[in-house]
């Protein structure tokens, strides 16, 4: 009996050793969407709150976030305790924000160097004040919108990019680029149409039902011929689900 306790206990540690030398896939993620959909105006303060589990069995220290823009900023703590949640708080200032489709990311740094990216991304409006004779404007007042990343019940999707420059081009060289469109899920996403600013730019796009972790492309062509010096168009792209999108071209058109 003692020999087969003895024999139980080292396999027992055995296996204790091999499943401590295991990597962890993921020791520091994200619960829920690393993206989230913002539509505000412009002047409001939006706070976005990220859940952060740590799941090693070390704390995790955070010294700093990197963002892409000086609009935004990063409220975290100091250090997430292994095998505990904490969050991370993403701060948008509208008020340093042009408005219509923005991206804007900020960026936390794991224990296994990678970097996750925590998205804030959708449409902001400018609201103007309503003016009635022989009264005051009515000027709008902005409010804090605060969200969390698993409040959507909405498919999350995020745009690789919402605006391209060409740079010079040479009249009639086409100036083509392609807007790709990830669907994060868990749901389904469709285009439901794609409006150009103008005639001088073809739009183009996919068509039918986009499944979740797949990607869909919209296609904007500027005509150069005949146009000279500098040009910027708009896109309008609308989901089914009633969410819009604004893509942007802009760029230099040298004649032959």
């Amino acid at each position: 009996m003692k020999k087969i306790l003895i024999a139980t206990l080292l396999c027992l540690n055995t296996l204790a050793s091999v499943f401590a030398q295991q990597p962890l896939t993921k020791p520091v993620e994200v619960l829920g969407s690393t993206v989230v959909e913002v539509n505000a105006n412009s002047g409001d303060m939006v706070e976005v709150v990220f859940a952060v589990r740590n799941n090693s069995l070390d704390d995790f220290y955070i010294a700093q976030i990197q963002t892409d823009c000086h609009c935004i900023s990063a409220v975290f703590p100091s250090m997430v305790k292994h095998l505990t949640t904490d969050s991370v708080t993403v701060v948008l200032n509208t008020n340093n924000v042009p408005p219509g489709t923005f991206v804007k990311k900020a960026y936390l740094e794991t224990p296994d160097d990678k970097v996750i990216e925590l998205v804030l991304q959708g449409n902001l409006k400018v609201v103007k004040p309503i003016t009635k004779p022989g009264t005051r404007p009515i000027i709008y007042k902005p409010v804090h919108i605060r969200l969390h990343n698993n409040q959507s019940n909405l498919p999350q999707v995020q745009w690789l990019k919402t605006a391209h420059d060409f740079g010079y081009v040479k009249s009639p060289e086409p100036a083509k680029t392609e807007f790709a469109l990830q669907n994060l899920g868990p749901g389904v996403i469709e285009i439901k149409s794609v409006e150009p600013g103008c005639s001088c730019t073809i739009s183009d796009y996919t068509k039918g039902p986009i499944a979740a972790n797949q990607t869909a492309t919209v296609t904007a062509a500027f005509t150069t011929k005949g146009a000279f010096g500098y040009f910027k168009k708009f896109i309008k792209v609308e989901l089914t689900d009633g969410r819009i999108y604004q893509l942007a071209i802009t760029g230099n058109v040298d004649p032959m």
